[in-house]
């Protein structure tokens, strides 16, 4: 019998919807929210999120952009995470589990863009992306300049 081996089966890289255009520095974990994405179909059981973040004029160095999961437990009312809505809009994280942080530079410049990679384990039925930011000035107002995406990974028999 020939051996099998089990390999991850890599989805398209997908875009998420959240505005992080003129994002406001908050220490106390207020921030934006993305659309909840809904895994029903595609059942990831890992899902990796990729975020550029372009910061704004003349922020605070040693700063940081944190990334938190949300989860929707898809039931008819929903329980989601900090009592997040279904799409793109602000929030203040409470309780939402920290998956990811990117870190500015000790004498960052206008424009400098912080860049972060994070895994979701066992992301459920439908789950989504918190982004919160403490670099003591707003993020770049261009939309074009930031970005949120994710791939979903799943186990497949070879």
């Amino acid at each position: 019998m020939a051996a099998s081996e089990i390999k991850d089966l890599i989805g398209s890289s997908t875009a998420m919807t959240i505005t992080l255009a003129s994002l406001g520095s908050s220490t106390v974990g207020v921030g934006r929210q993305s659309d909840i994405v809904d895994n029903t179909t595609t059942r990831y059981q890992l899902v990796r999120v990729y975020l550029k973040f372009k910061q704004g004029t003349s922020p605070t160095g040693s700063k940081s952009v944190y990334v938190y999961a949300l989860r929707d437990d898809n039931d008819g009312t929903n329980h989601r995470t900090d009592g997040a809505g279904a799409s793109d809009a602000a929030i203040t994280v409470l309780n939402a589990p920290l998956v990811g942080v990117g870190y500015n530079k000790s004498s960052p410049a206008t424009g400098d863009t912080i860049y972060v990679e994070c895994d979701i384990l066992h992301p459920g039925k439908k789950w989504g992306i918190a982004v919160v930011q403490d670099t003591g000035v707003n993020a770049d107002s261009t939309a074009g300049n930031h970005w949120l995406r994710y791939q979903g990974f799943n186990p497949e028999s070879q």
